[in-house]
């Protein structure tokens, strides 16, 4: 696998086009004095070719060059406004498993809940210009570029917060569904919460699960319809109902506590991890019920499990200092097909799959992490070996493919895939204290640290291929988390200090401040909503906040 062309600009998010004069057969000029004319009697080659090749030709530049041709002349102008070809270069840059949601969430709007949508941003003639073009291919290219185009061009947001929702212990999972419209919450001893969006954009409570033990998990269906909750000795399957209301339909059974509980991407299959020294991949039958289809007995017990991006892997970690990947079989069983060891089991160690599935990264406290291969003979081999000088937090790729970023004490390293498949160091930087988090934005083009210096730098890829920083947000304490939008146009952090803030992408790649959600105590996390409207902020005075973002006037 290759890294994917890059196809932005970090110049910033967006160009304005305007509107040129049709090109003359002549031009004048003056030299020395003199009118000169300009008999242009060699056209371009290009202007010749028949209306669909010169299409398939646009269709291969990315976003700055169409953005240049564009202001060649009034042909090129009005060729690239026809073709859509700007909106269409710009949602190539994300990854498929990112363009898959937004275009869920197109299909799951009807034309009034659209118009919602769009007006805290855009005024009537554009969303009725836009609503126009509702059945084309390529609505969504349109919708979510013009909103993206509108939100990055507001100088400041209004955030107006929607509800708060109250647990009564500390708060340590939270996540929206893939749709935007519902929140679960989680406590390690208190209920799993499900929050939902009303028709009016008001929120509300929508389904609270009581717990008996531990919650170690609970996230939701690529679809939005689902979600899973792990604690104690189960996991428990909610759905959403036709009515609106959701309801546990399933339960899978452990002899011990349930430590993880996944969805596989297209949501037919659940696997379950547990301290039984098992994994159980459960199956999804027509009627939506589910049904146990292998049990697969682990060498220790499983604290963290996983599925492949394709599901026709798994990795599976405990206490025993290795990661150990399983492959499906052609009659449905499921074989070890390699362990990575790690020589110190102070913390568990994860893999993470790449988002083709054909490479792993593993981060351990041996001060290494290493990624690992898929061969054509469906083996895995080890690719690289990522040192650190202490223990490694956490290896992740970029929804592209193309990089890992690694995180150890001060310091975080990125590296490239090369062109025959090794990884190489491409930028290395440290903060001033202990590094927290690194994430990629969804485009592949920035990376965002948070750090125990009181600050979270924004890091960029330019058109040489090298890392430079681009923004530093400072806060008063420690900066525990942040995200990007799912445009890569904004960020948000969470700090201890009792705020979140928010920045934007501008001209020339600089990142403006554009708004900051205030809490009671510190805040531990800030993510955006898939649809990009909505952030939600978990504080420790035990409360999650939905807050709309808005345009302020």
């Amino acid at each position: 696998m290759n890294p994917l062309k890059n196809n932005s600009s970090n110049d910033g998010p967006f160009s304005s086009i305007p509107e040129q004069p049709p090109m003359e057969g002549t031009s004048t000029a003056v030299s020395a004095g003199r009118d000169v004319s300009v008999y242009h009697q060699n056209e371009s080659l290009f202007f010749c070719l028949p209306d669909e090749q010169k299409s398939m030709i646009v269709r291969y530049l990315d976003f700055r060059e169409i953005t240049r041709l564009a202001k060649t002349c009034k042909y090129l102008h009005d060729l690239v406004k026809e073709e859509k070809a700007l909106e269409k270069s710009w949602y190539r840059r994300f990854p498929s498993a990112y363009q898959k949601p937004l275009k869920t969430l197109v299909r799951t709007k009807d034309e009034q809940q659209l118009r919602d949508w769009l007006k805290t941003f855009a005024d009537k003639d554009t969303i009725d210009s836009l609503l126009k073009q509702k059945e084309s291919t390529f609505f969504p290219h349109q919708l979510f570029f013009t909103s993206s185009k509108l939100m990055s061009q507001c100088k400041t947001f209004s955030p107006v917060k929607k509800i708060e929702i109250f647990h009564t212990g500390a708060i340590e999972k939270a996540s929206f569904s893939p749709d935007s419209y519902h929140v679960v919450t989680a406590t390690f001893r208190d209920a799993v919460k499900i929050t939902g969006q009303k028709s009016d954009g008001s929120w509300e409570a929508k389904l609270a699960i009581p717990n008996e033990g531990f919650v170690f998990s609970a996230s939701f269906s690529a679809d939005g319809h689902q979600m899973v909750a792990a604690s104690d000795h189960q996991a428990k399957i909610c759905v959403l109902e036709d009515d609106g209301s959701w309801k546990v339909k399933a339960t899978i059974h452990h002899d011990f506590m349930v430590s993880s509980a996944t969805f596989s991407t297209d949501d037919r299959y659940l696997l379950t991890a547990s301290l039984d020294d098992t994994l159980k991949i459960c199956g999804q039958k027509t009627d939506g019920s589910w049904e146990a289809k292998y049990t697969i007995w682990h060498n220790s017990p499983v604290q963290w499990a996983s599925f492949s991006p394709d599901s026709s892997h798994l990795s599976a970690s405990g206490g025993d200092r290795t990661v150990t990947i399983y492959g499906q079989e052609d009659d449905g069983s499921w074989k070890v097909k390699t362990t990575i060891p790690h020589n110190k089991s102070i913390t568990v160690v994860k893999a993470t799959f790449s988002p083709d599935g054909s490479h792993v990264v593993t981060a351990g406290a041996d001060c290494e992490a290493k990624i690992y291969g898929l061969q054509a003979d469906g083996s895995w081999d080890k690719i690289a070996i990522i040192p650190h000088d202490n223990l490694v937090e956490s290896a992740t790729f970029s929804p592209d493919g193309g990089h890992v970023v690694t995180i150890s004490g001060k310091t975080v390293k990125i590296h490239g895939l090369q062109t025959d498949g090794s990884w190489k160091e491409e930028y290395t930087f440290a903060h001033n204290a202990r590094i927290i988090s690194a994430s990629f934005s969804p485009d592949s083009n920035h990376m965002v640290t948070t750090s125990a210096d009181n600050t979270a730098k924004i890091h960029s890829l330019q058109a040489d291929g090298s890392w430079k920083v681009k923004a530093t947000i400072y806060h008063q304490d420690h900066v525990l988390s942040a995200a990007f939008s799912p445009d890569s146009c904004l960020v948000v952090t969470a700090s201890d200090d009792k705020t979140a803030k928010i920045y934007g992408l501008g001209l020339k790649g600089s990142w403006e401040k554009k708004a900051i959600i205030s809490h009671r105590e510190g805040i531990s996390l800030a993510a955006f909503s898939p649809d990009g409207r909505n952030v939600l902020t978990i504080s420790n005075d035990r409360t999650a906040t939905i807050t709309e973002l808005q345009k302020n006037d």
